[in-house]
Formats: structure tokens, C-alpha cells, sequence
């Protein structure tokens, strides 16, 4: 699973405490995410590209009582990816269902991801009320919950070292009964932190215009994971349709949009009651 580290800006650790609390909660938390992701960058993720703010990691708990112990799990899952996509970027390698191994020339593993992680260890439940427009938004409870920031030590990638000095106005306490010792650790509100790390992305995309995977003058490739993406959804779209149709399942010459709108209407398992806004983000995070 090591290519799902490719174009995330970070690694977003949930420990198991605050795992199991969340739920069927963690789509809200990601909704709230994927807007201040899009604020930041102004702009959507690229999902053609797996560009996101991050990959979530579960951390076991015998690793996750400590920050230290987290930033050894780091260390050695770094390790592990970047040897992996080194070999299969060298051999042309597959990955789950005879997929090819992603172009490096679109895909690649981000520096910042390296030297800086997100430790998500407590989940606060709020009660969130209705707006205006009828609808309970994502940002309103995402606003109460907080990360943590910690530098990983491993910034020779970078252009420019990390510093948490802008963030220090914005501090919350640490709530955390270890010592930290010199490691370089902060808590932010998650929404603040998004931020933070859409601009050291921007950054360092800024000092490195070659670290951009997505220039436009490539999209059109015919192997690029644009069109890629685009056939294969289309594919796969209407091979679900048309066997869906010959089980009876659905009339003959349903179309797509139509199958679409039924499935939102009535997956309440995936959209919460409660939450009457429609998810913002395309796919499957948690």
C-alpha cells in the first residue's frame, strides 16, 4: 500500500483512542479537512493525481503512548515506502489488479511528508446546530477539534527548515503527560493546521517548480492519470450499469445519473442523519 503515500503533503496519525470514539464521525472530520484544504491551496484536490493534505495511518497503541514512539513508526514506515517506490519505480512493477505501478512522472512522494506529521490523539463530540440554509456544515465541527504538529527532525529535503513560530499566537496545550524533550511539537486547531501545511506545500512547490506533478501541458497525455481517471470511471460506470441491469436489478436503460441520485437519496449508512450537508470531498478516506 506504499503508493498511497504519493502526493500527500503529510501523515495523518490517528491514534487508537481517538479512533474509536470518532465513528462514523470520521467522514465529518474529513469534510471539514477537505474545506480548508481547498481554502488554502484555492482549489479542489486533484484526486486524479491522489493529491490530498494527507494519508491517514492508525496507530497501534503500544506506539501511540508516546509522540517519540510515534516518530519511530514514522521513521521506519518512511523507510519502508520510499525503498518500495524506488524498486517499483525502477521495474515496472504492478500494484492491485494488475494495475501498473504510478508514472513517476505524476507521482511522487512529498519531502514535507517526511519531515513533518499530524497526530490526531483526542476527538471531541460537539453538538452542531443548523444554519441558515437549513444544513449543519462540516467547519462548524471541525472548528473543535485540534492535532498536533511535530517535526520529524528529517528536513534535508526540504527547501527551507519547518518553523512553528507563526503558529505560536495559536497554540493550544499540549494535553500530553510525557516528556517531549527536544522534540519540536505544537497543538493547533485541526483548520489552522490544515493551513499550515497547504503552506509549506505551496512553499516548497515555489522553490521547487519541479516538484509540481500536475502541469497542465501534460494533462491531455493519453497515459496521463487525467484521462486515465476518466476512462476507467467511465468504464467501470457502465460495466456496474449494464450488470446491474441484466440482475433486474434496476430497469433497462437507467441511466447513470439516475442510478446516482437514488443511491444519495437513500445511503443514510454513509451520510449521516445529522449531518444534512452533503459531503464535499470524492472519496473514501477513513
Amino acid at each position: 500500500m506504499e503508493y498511497l503515500f504519493y502526493n500527500k503533503a503529510t501523515v495523518f496519525y490517528w491514534t487508537q483512542s481517538a479512533f474509536n470514539e470518532v465513528g462514523r464521525h470520521g467522514p465529518v472530520i474529513l469534510g471539514g479537512i477537505w474545506n480548508a484544504w481547498s481554502n488554502a491551496l484555492g482549489r479542489e484536490p486533484q484526486m486524479q493525481l491522489d493529491e490530498f493534505f494527507a494519508v491517514p495511518v492508525s496507530v497501534k497503541e503500544e506506539y501511540a503512548k508516546t509522540v517519540r514512539g510515534i516518530l519511530r513508526a514514522h521513521e521506519s514506515i518512511c523507510s519502508q515506502v520510499r525503498k518500495t517506490i524506488e524498486e517499483n519505480n525502477r521495474a515496472d512493477a504492478f500494484i492491485r489488479m494488475c494495475k501498473p505501478w504510478p508514472d513517476p512522472r505524476h507521482f511522487k512522494l512529498h519531502s514535507i511528508c517526511e519531515a513533518l506529521v499530524v497526530v490526531f490523539d483526542e476527538f471531541k463530540f460537539v453538538a452542531v446546530e443548523k444554519h441558515a440554509d437549513g444544513l449543519r456544515h462540516f467547519d462548524d465541527f471541525a472548528q473543535n477539534q485540534s492535532i498536533l504538529l511535530v517535526r520529524t527532525g528529517h528536513e534535508n529535503r526540504l527547501s527551507a527548515p519547518i518553523s512553528f513560530e507563526s503558529l505560536k499566537d495559536k497554540a493550544l496545550p499540549l494535553a500530553r503527560s510525557e516528556d517531549m524533550g527536544t522534540i519540536d511539537v505544537i497543538r493547533v486547531p485541526l483548520q489552522v493546521g490544515v493551513h499550515f501545511v497547504a503552506h509549506l506545500l505551496l512553499c516548497e512547490e515555489a522553490a521547487l517548480p519541479e516538484s509540481v506533478m500536475s502541469a497542465l501541458p501534460i494533462s491531455r497525455e493519453a497515459d496521463h492519470p487525467f484521462m486515465k481517471w476518466e476512462r476507467e470511471a467511465q468504464e467501470y460506470g457502465e460495466e456496474r450499469l449494464a450488470r446491474a441491469q441484466a440482475q433486474g436489478k434496476i430497469e433497462p436503460f437507467t441511466t447513470a445519473a439516475a442510478v446516482r441520485e437514488v443511491v444519495l437519496r437513500h445511503r443514510f449508512d454513509i451520510y449521516p442523519q445529522h449531518y444534512d450537508a452533503p459531503y464535499p470531498f470524492k472519496f473514501f478516506w477513513i
